[in-house]
Order: structure tokens, then sequence, then C-alpha cells
């Protein structure tokens, strides 16, 4: 982009490339002064052609010489002089087609500057899918398949107006558990039924969009706007097709709402802000202080030029070491000396090398001493450095080991799973064989359980279940396995052992543990565990039959039927006695 007097336009241009935002600047007297290399990306028609000091109107002349057709070339003045007009008089954002783009367009006057304009992509691929007439495959069943996996909310409608297919999208917005259940009717008697599951049929909204649907339909092409219960806005954009059928498309632009809200509040408050404040660009207010990431932009000589509110939150840095434009190097100096980056694998810290500067980066994770995960990106810029983001993760990371725990554990005890339990020992049994150990698995099932949750109900079972849980990992060792495989069933995988007699020492503290009385509520509760003892290699040398043997064992012990005398089968007495031993 070009370089004028004021110094700050030239990284704020490179910044906005970073985000996909074109911007350009024209001074009071609408004479073009700066521009970046997304404003040509969106306007190629001016590439070579627009030059510091140019009037607004030629660049419009160019602009709109792409854009009409013959029988509209002859109006071309009157289309600029119109564009002026909005130019000079824009206070808010708005939206237009270029060139397959859905863009929006916003206007900020800056005192003793003249006037930046920016624009932005507003719906993305979905759009570019309709307009550019992408070639859909015209059987029913693989059009289907294709666009049920656009995220966008699909409509076909007859020249009637009744649908005659919807995606997967269009379903969920409108609250439909099936596609099918569109069929068949018109738009507007899926709008007022989703509004009437959610007990809101007469809330304003509703009304609104049902007028709005009586006026817009009747006019395939025209825009238009809806609010769902939620709420949640959509934008209805229709494309014309053969045979009087129509295809819509309904956009969520429920987020783009809320940008363009924070987008409008920002501008006001630059317009009402001194000339100083106005140089440090209201722009920044938006783009960086309302977002939920920490920004930093930093040049290609290593300095941090600009930086949001956000970054200090996340990062516990000083203002006041930021607002001295600190080389990288520095900051990261600083937040070594605070305790950061200790115990870091080197893949979380590849971003910190000098060498990053300008270089495409993978996405790093990393965790700080506070606990907070941190997702760090870098965007390489034009004209080199990068602009790097921060985002908390924490709860994301959170929730996905909250999933992983749930999918190892079970829910009642917090024990391992079978599942688990399984993985494990297969893990084990393949390290024995490796190293010629031993292991032993102890296959438990409670004795005196069922009566407890006949008489108590099952709420008290679940206590005891519990309580046992909670017996079993105090006794064993902490390098042993223990896990509830199902109802009163549990078992303990016994690691590094050296000795048969061990595992019957092991098995011995846990009859003695469980058989121990306690009280539940108001109740004196007392169970016992019947025990089943297998050894790996001497009663199986896989997984699955080592288990087995363990349960076999347990079986003769509950049975009293103790023959058999490959297995070790540990019984404990009513009396607290010593094991016996087939």
């Amino acid at each position: 982009m070009t370089d004028p007097a004021n110094d700050w336009i030239a990284p704020l241009g490179q910044m906005l490339d970073g985000l996909g935002i074109a911007m350009c600047l024209f001074d009071d007297q609408d004479r073009t002064q700066a521009w970046n290399e997304t404003f040509l990306r969106f306007f190629p028609e001016h590439a070579g052609h627009v030059h510091v000091g140019e009037p607004y109107c030629d660049n419009l002349r160019r602009f709109y010489l792409g854009r009409l057709g013959p029988d509209e070339i002859e109006r071309i003045d009157s289309y600029i002089d119109a564009g002026i007009a909005r130019h000079r008089g824009q206070t808010q954002p708005f939206a237009f087609e270029h060139r397959g783009r859905q863009l929006v367009v916003s206007s900020l006057r800056l005192q003793g500057v003249g006037r930046l304009r920016v624009w932005s992509l507003r719906h993305g691929a979905a759009l570019d899918l309709l307009g550019q007439g992408a070639g859909l495959p015209q059987d029913a069943g693989a059009l289907s398949s294709l666009l049920d996996r656009v995220p966008v909310g699909l409509m076909q409608c007859d020249a009637a107006g009744a649908i005659t297919w919807v995606n997967a999208a269009f379903a969920l917005k409108y609250g439909l558990h099936d596609p099918r259940a569109a069929l068949g009717r018109t738009l507007e008697e899926v709008f007022r039924q989703a509004w009437t599951a959610a007990g809101t049929p007469d809330a304003p909204a509703c009304v609104q969009g049902l007028q709005t649907l009586r006026e817009m339909m009747r006019f395939t092409g025209a825009p238009f706007e809806l609010t769902l219960p939620g709420p949640r806005t959509v934008r209805v954009q229709a494309r014309p097709g053969v045979d009087s059928v129509h295809l819509y498309a309904h956009i969520d632009i429920t987020e783009l709402r809320l940008q363009q809200e924070r987008l409008a509040e920002a501008e006001q408050a630059a317009r009402d802000s001194a000339t100083a404040l106005a140089r440090e660009s209201a722009l920044l207010q938006a783009t960086l202080q309302n977002m939920e990431q920490g920004v930093a932009m930093i040049n290609p000589q290593g300095r941090i030029e600009f930086y949001n509110q956000r970054i200090l939150e996340l990062l516990d840095l000083p203002r006041e070491l930021l607002d001295t434009q600190p080389l990288l190097e520095d900051v990261i100096r600083f937040q070594r000396e605070h305790g950061e980056f200790e115990d870091q694998p080197p893949q979380a810290l590849a971003h910190l090398s000098p060498h990053s500067l300008g270089t495409v980066q993978p996405l790093a994770v990393r965790q700080r001493p506070n606990g907070r995960m941190i997702e760090v990106r870098s965007i390489p810029v034009a004209g080199g450095g990068l602009l790097r983001t921060f985002t908390d993760v924490t709860e994301r990371h959170q929730h996905q080991q909250n999933i992983e725990h749930l999918a190892s554990h079970d829910s009642l005890t917090g024990l391992y799973n079978r599942a688990k339990f399984m993985e494990c020992l297969v893990a084990e049994v393949a390290l024995a064989r490796r190293q010629q150990g031993h292991l032993a698995v102890l296959y438990l099932d409670l004795d005196g359980f069922k009566p407890i949750n006949d008489t108590h109900g099952h709420a008290a079972g679940d206590q005891v279940l519990v309580w046992v849980g909670q017996t079993l990992r105090r006794v064993a060792r902490e390098s042993d396995f223990v896990a509830r495989l199902g109802g009163d069933e549990f078992a303990v995988l016994q690691r590094g052992i050296d000795h048969y007699d061990q595992a019957v020492a092991l098995a011995q503290r846990l009859a003695d543990a469980l058989s121990q009385p306690w009280t539940l509520g108001k109740l004196r509760v007392q169970v016992g565990a019947s025990i089943g003892i297998a050894l790996y290699p001497e009663h199986g040398s896989d997984p699955e039959a080592l288990l087995a043997a363990a349960d076999q064992a347990m079986y003769l012990v509950k049975t009293g039927n103790r023959k058999g005398g490959s297995l070790v089968v540990p019984r404990q007495t009513r009396g607290g006695g010593a094991p016996q031993m087939s």
C-alpha cells in the first residue's frame, strides 16, 4: 500500500490484511490517500490504476464500468453521483455483492484526516456456492448428500411456494426433527410452527416475521431477514431456477448482527473523541478491543506495534511494558522471569523463536502457570512481521478432558470402567511378556449387596457401591488398577509382583476392609466380597483368558466349589478369618 504522512496508517493496513479486511483512506476533499492489499483483492479493477490524490469519482467510475451492463452504462454518471453522496453521508454499515462476494462496508470520519472506509466478507463461501451457479448434481440423492453438509439452511420451492426439498441445516434452524416434515408446506407455515413450538406464537418477532414473509416471498431474489426463537436472526437469499423452481439460502447472521452493533458503538465513540483519540483508530477499538482473543501486531524487526486489552488479561502482562513497543524477545524474557514456559514441550514453544517472524507457524497450545490453556496462532502479514492471536481454550480443554474421563471411568464410583480396565490389562500383559514379569487379576463380587438394594432402594445401593470403590482405592496400591466391571462386580490389576503370596495378601486386605460394618444414614451396613485370583502367566497368557480365569475363581468361591487347583481363590469368611485356597 501507499505510505502517506500519517505514520499509523501503514501498520493499520498491514494488520487489516492479516484479518482479511480491506481499507481505503480518503482526505477531506475525497481524494485517495492510502489502501491495503486486501482492497485490491476485493476490487481487482483498481489494481495498477488507483493512485494517491485520485478523486473518489474516478475510483467509482472504474467500479461501475465493471458492473454495469450495456443497458445501464448511459446512467453511469447518476450512479457515480449517488455513490459520492453515500460515501459522504454514510453513518451505518451496509452490504452489497461484488464479484461473487457478499461485502459489508463501514465508513468512519476521522477529524483532521479524512474518511476511512473498510470492507469485510459478510456470509463467507455459502452464498458463493449459490451465486456462482456451482454445478449442482441433478440426481436428488446426490444433491441431498452434498447440501446436507452445508451449514447454511437451503430450501427449494415450487411456483406455488410449496417446499419441495430442504437440507438438514434448514430443519435444524426451524426446529424440525425430520427435514421431510417441511415438504408440501410454505415457509410461512414452517416459520409459524417454529414459534408455536417455542410457546410464543404471539411474540412481536413472530408477528413481524409473518408480515415480512407475506410481503417478500412475492419478490424472488430480494433478500430479507427473519427472527427465529432463541433469538436467532437468519438472512434469506433467493436464487431463481428453471421452471419457476427457486432455491433459498437461510444464513444465520446472529453473530454478524452483534458484531455490527459493536462496530457501530465503537464508531460512535470514535466520532465523539478528540483528534488525538481519532488518530489512534476507532477501527482498532472495533476490531481489537472487542475481540475475545488477545491480539498483537509484530513488525518485521520483532517489535510489538499494536496490542489489545485482552492480551494483558490473558498473559498477565503490564501495560507499561507493551506501551514501550518492546521487542518480542524482551516480552518473552519478562515472562520467563515470572515462571512462564517451564516444563513445556518444545513443539509448544516453537513460536517463541526469532526465526518464527514472517513464517507460517503451526497452531500452538500451552498451559500457563495459573492453569489457563492458551491457544496461539501466528499469521504472517504482507511486508514481513506477523499478527499473533491468543485465545483462552481452558473451558474447551476441560470439556475435552471430561469427555475422555467419562469414556474411561465409571460415572458412579469414579473407578476405571470395563473398557479402560481391559485396555490397561492388554498393555500390562504385553509388558510382562516382554520382561518375563508377573501380574495378578483379582475379580470381586459383593456378598449381601442384593438385599440392600431390595430393602432400601437403589439410592442406598449406589451409596454402597461408592463406598466399595473408595475402599478398594484406599487398600490397593497406587500402582494398581482398580475398576468397576458392572453391577456389583469389581476388578483389581496388581502389577509388578514376584510372588503368589503378594496377590493373596492383597485379596486378604481387600476382603477384610470390605467386611467391616459401616453406617449408611441410620442403617448399619455390612457387605463382604467373594474374590477370585488369576496369575500371569500361570492361569492365562492373554488378557481375556486371564480375566475369565479370575472370574471363574470368584464363582467357585461364591458357590463354595473350590476344586481346580490351578486357580487361587481366597474366600473371606463372615467372621473375617484367614483366606481359604483351593
